[in-house]
């Protein structure tokens, strides 16, 4: 939700993201502020990864009094743990 009451805005992505800081931020500036546009730019240029840039978003959000909606977190991403029979027949392992 933005500053505006009853103005809500979903944002998709860190194009999108920093668009709104470049255009329509009720703080002009901050250390955080800056720190997010850099983190945005940096996503932008594949320099950084977009969860680092939504991280500092959502802080820069946050300071600027717009409620912030977030999603829950699904299931822990990256390899899952397999259970499997060793070759020598030691039992299990990882």
């Amino acid at each position: 939700m933005t500053s505006q009451p009853g103005r809500m805005r979903v944002l998709t992505s860190a194009l999108q993201a920093a668009e709104l800081i470049l255009t329509d931020w009720p703080i002009e500036e901050s250390e955080i502020l800056t720190a997010t546009k850099q983190a945005l730019l940096k996503c932008l240029e594949g320099e950084l990864s977009p969860g680092a840039a939504r991280f500092a978003f959502l802080q820069a959000a946050k300071e600027a009094g717009n409620h912030v909606d977030e999603p829950e977190q699904g299931p822990p991403v990256g390899k899952p743990f397999r259970w499997h029979k060793s070759n020598r027949g030691e039992g299990v392992a990882l």
